[in-house]
C-alpha cells in the first residue's frame, strides 16, 4: 500500500516563518539578503511581509554571502541570509569561511526538504545538517516548520542572532525543512509576542587588563594593529594607548589606525613592513609586543616573529584567532581591541606620567620618517604602476569614504606604499581566511550599509571571480567605483623564488594569464568606463566617479614586474636610509 506523504498547513507554516523574522528584526537586524527559490518560498514571503525589515534579492548565492557580510561589517549590525535548499545552501560557503575568521555575525537560513524526502534522490536534496562544518558559531536543525507553534521560531531567531554575536561574533545556521504546499495563505497568522533583544557583547576581563596594565610600565613596547573593523571611538582608543604608553603603533592598512585625525599625536608607523624588513626591530628589539586584531598583511612581521627577542607577545582578538603562525604569541586575550584600550587608558596614562625617557619613542618614529620620505620619493618618481595607483587611491579618496581593498597584490601594495593621513578613511579587506574570492560583492555590501562614498581597488583575477557581483550593483541600486589594476593574470606569484626557475613554465602555470579585455566587463554591468594609463587620467576618473550614482569600473593596465621591482626598491631604499641609525 502506498504511503501517505505529509502536506503543510500553509497558515501554521507562515505563522511561524512571520515570527522568525519578527523576531529577527527585535533582536537587530534589518535586512536579509534573499535567493529565489522553490523551497525556500515561505521564508521569502514572509521576510517580504516583516515590517522594518529590508529585503534585497540576489540571483548567485556566492555572491549574496559576500554582499550579506560586507553589509553587516559597514552597518555593524548581523544580516540575516535566506536560500533554497541543495548546492544553493553550499554557495554560501566560501562567504560563511569568510566571515568566521573575521569574526563577521551572519544568520544563514536555509530551506530544506523534510526528512521523508531526504536520501530518496528528491531534486536538489543534499544532506544540509553541518553542511558548512566547522565554521559556525552555532547550527540548528529545525523540526518542520509549521510542526512547532511559532514562538519556537522566535525562541530560535534569538538564538541565532546571539551566537553570532557572543562570546565571539561570526555565521550561525538555521536549517528549516519545508512541506508542501508552499505557497502562502490569505490572510496574516496571528503574531507572537517577542523575546527581549539578546545581551550586548562582554568587556574585557578583569584580570586581563591587569595583566595588560602591569605590562605598561615596561618602556620599550611595540603596538602591532592587525586588520580588524575598529568604529571610530576603537580607533581614537588604541591611538591614545599608543600615546599615552609611548609605544609605537605599527598600522596594517585593514586596521584603519593609518589615517584620520589621530596620527597628529599618535606614534602611528606606515613603513612597518619596511622597518621590519630592514632589520630595525634585530637591533632595536621590544621588550614586548602587543598584537591587536588579526594577522597582519606584512611577510617581514611574521618572519621577525620567529626571530623575535620579545620576552612577551601578548594578542588581543575578539574572533579567538590569536594568530600565531610563527608560534611566537605568550599571552591571549579574548577581547575587543578598541574596548581593551580604552579600558588600558587610565594605566597607560599612569605609566606615561612616570616615564621620563622617550628615546625608545624617537628612535622608531625617527625610523618611520626616514623610510616614508624614501617610499614617497619612489612612489613619486616611478613609473605609473600598481604602487602609484594605491597612492593615488589614498589622496584621492575624500575624508570619510570607504575604501575595500582585495587581497592578492593590491592589499600589499598598499601596505607597502599607503602614507599617514589626517582624513578619515575606512579600509575594509576580508583578511580572514585571505582569499580572492567575493571581492565586488563585499564592496557592494559594505556600499549599501554607508552613506559614504565606497570604492574597491581590486586585481584583474578578483574581478573575474566575483563578475556576477558586478553585474548585480546597478540592480541593487548601489553606487560603488572599481578600480581594477590588471597585469593580465595572478601578479603576486611574480614574487614567488619559483619565478628563477628556469625549467617552468611560470607564467603559464602561475601567473595565469587569461587574455580578455576587462574593460568589457562594463557594458555587461551597465557600469561607466574609463580606461587610464596616468596618474592625471586616473584622478580625472577618480573625481567624477567616486561618490556618484551608479556602477563605475576604471581599467589599469599594469605590469606585474614592474611592480615586483618598484616593491624591491622600496625594501632596498628604506634599508639604505636607515643605514645610519645604531642600535
Amino acid at each position: 500500500m502506498k504511503a501517505t506523504t505529509p502536506t503543510a498547513d500553509p497558515m501554521r507554516v507562515q505563522a511561524a516563518c512571520r515570527a522568525l523574522f519578527a523576531q529577527l528584526v527585535a533582536s537587530g537586524v534589518s535586512h536579509v539578503a534573499v535567493s529565489p527559490g522553490s523551497r525556500s518560498t515561505p521564508l521569502t514571503v514572509a521576510a517580504d511581509r516583516t515590517p522594518d525589515l529590508t529585503v534585497s534579492v540576489h540571483l548567485d548565492e556566492r555572491s549574496a554571502g559576500f554582499f550579506a557580510m560586507g553589509l553587516a561589517r559597514s552597518s555593524r549590525r548581523p544580516v540575516a541570509l535566506v536560500c533554497t535548499s541543495g548546492s544553493a545552501a553550499a554557495n554560501y560557503l566560501p562567504a560563511v569561511v569568510e566571515a568566521f575568521h573575521s569574526g563577521v555575525p551572519l544568520i544563514v537560513i536555509t530551506a530544506d526538504r523534510p526528512p521523508e524526502l531526504q536520501g530518496r534522490g528528491a531534486p536538489q536534496t543534499i544532506d544540509q545538517t553541518g553542511l558548512y562544518g566547522s565554521h559556525v558559531r552555532w547550527e540548528h536543525q529545525a523540526d518542520v516548520i509549521g510542526t512547532e507553534p511559532p514562538e519556537e521560531a522566535a525562541r530560535l531567531a534569538v538564538l541565532a542572532v546571539e551566537h553570532s554575536l557572543n562570546p565571539v561574533p561570526g555565521p550561525a545556521h538555521l536549517n528549516c525543512p519545508f512541506r508542501e504546499p508552499l505557497e502562502p495563505p490569505v490572510g496574516d497568522p496571528p503574531q507572537v509576542t517577542l523575546l527581549p533583544k539578546p545581551a550586548p557583547a562582554r568587556q574585557p576581563e578583569a584580570g586581563d587588563v591587569r595583566t595588560l596594565s602591569a605590562l605598561l610600565s615596561l618602556e620599550k613596547g611595540l603596538i602591532v594593529a592587525g586588520p580588524m573593523d575598529l568604529d571610530t571611538r576603537g580607533k581614537a582608543a588604541v591611538s591614545e594607548l599608543a600615546a599615552a604608553s609611548g609605544w609605537p603603533l605599527m598600522a596594517d592598512p585593514a586596521s584603519g589606525l593609518r589615517r584620520g585625525p589621530s596620527t597628529i599625536h599618535s606614534p602611528v608607523m606606515a613603513c612597518g613592513d619596511h622597518l621590519l624588513a630592514a632589520g630595525m626591530a634585530d637591533t632595536h628589539p621590544p621588550d614586548v609586543v602587543l598584537q591587536l586584531g588579526g594577522m597582519p598583511t606584512s611577510r617581514a612581521y611574521r618572519l621577525w616573529l620567529e626571530r623575535c627577542e620579545a620576552e612577551r607577545v601578548v594578542a588581543v582578538d575578539h574572533t579567538g584567532r590569536f594568530p600565531d603562525p610563527s608560534f611566537a604569541v605568550t599571552d591571549r586575550i579574548a577581547a575587543d581591541s578598541g574596548e581593551m584600550a580604552a579600558a588600558l587608558a587610565p594605566a597607560a596614562a599612569g605609566a606615561a606620567e612616570q616615564r621620563s625617557n622617550t628615546n625608545w619613542t624617537r628612535l622608531w618614529l625617527d625610523a618611520e620618517a626616514a623610510a616614508a620620505a624614501t617610499v614617497a620619493s619612489l612612489a613619486a618618481s616611478a613609473p605609473f604602476d600598481e604602487p602609484g595607483v594605491a597612492v593615488a587611491l589614498c589622496q584621492a579618496m575624500p575624508g570619510g569614504a570607504n575604501l575595500v581593498v582585495s587581497n592578492s597584490m593590491p592589499i600589499r601594495d598598499l601596505d607597502a606604499f599607503m602614507p599617514l593621513n589626517q582624513r578619515p578613511l575606512a579600509v575594509y579587506a576580508n583578511r580572514g581566511a585571505n582569499g580572492i574570492d567575493g571581492q565586488v560583492s563585499t564592496a557592494l555590501g559594505i556600499a549599501a550599509g554607508s552613506e559614504a562614498p565606497t570604492l574597491l581597488f581590486t586585481g584583474d583575477l578578483a574581478l573575474l571571480h566575483d563578475l556576477a557581483g558586478l553585474v548585480a550593483g546597478v540592480r541593487l541600486e548601489v553606487d560603488l567605483t572599481v578600480v581594477v589594476v590588471d597585469n593580465d593574470g595572478g601578479g603576486i606569484f611574480s614574487f614567488l623564488p619559483i619565478t628563477a626557475e628556469s625549467d617552468v613554465d611560470h607564467d603559464r602555470l602561475f601567473h595565469t594569464p587569461h587574455g580578455l579585455d576587462l574593460g568589457h566587463a562594463a557594458s555587461l554591468a551597465g557600469a561607466t568606463l574609463d580606461r587610464v594609463s596616468n596618474r592625471t587620467d586616473l584622478d580625472l576618473a577618480l573625481a567624477t566617479s567616486v561618490g556618484h550614482p551608479g556602477i563605475h569600473l576604471v581599467h589599469v593596465r599594469t605590469n606585474a614586474s614592474t611592480n615586483v621591482g618598484l616593491h624591491r626598491a622600496a625594501a632596498t631604499g628604506v634599508a639604505g636610509s636607515l643605514g645610519g641609525m645604531n642600535p
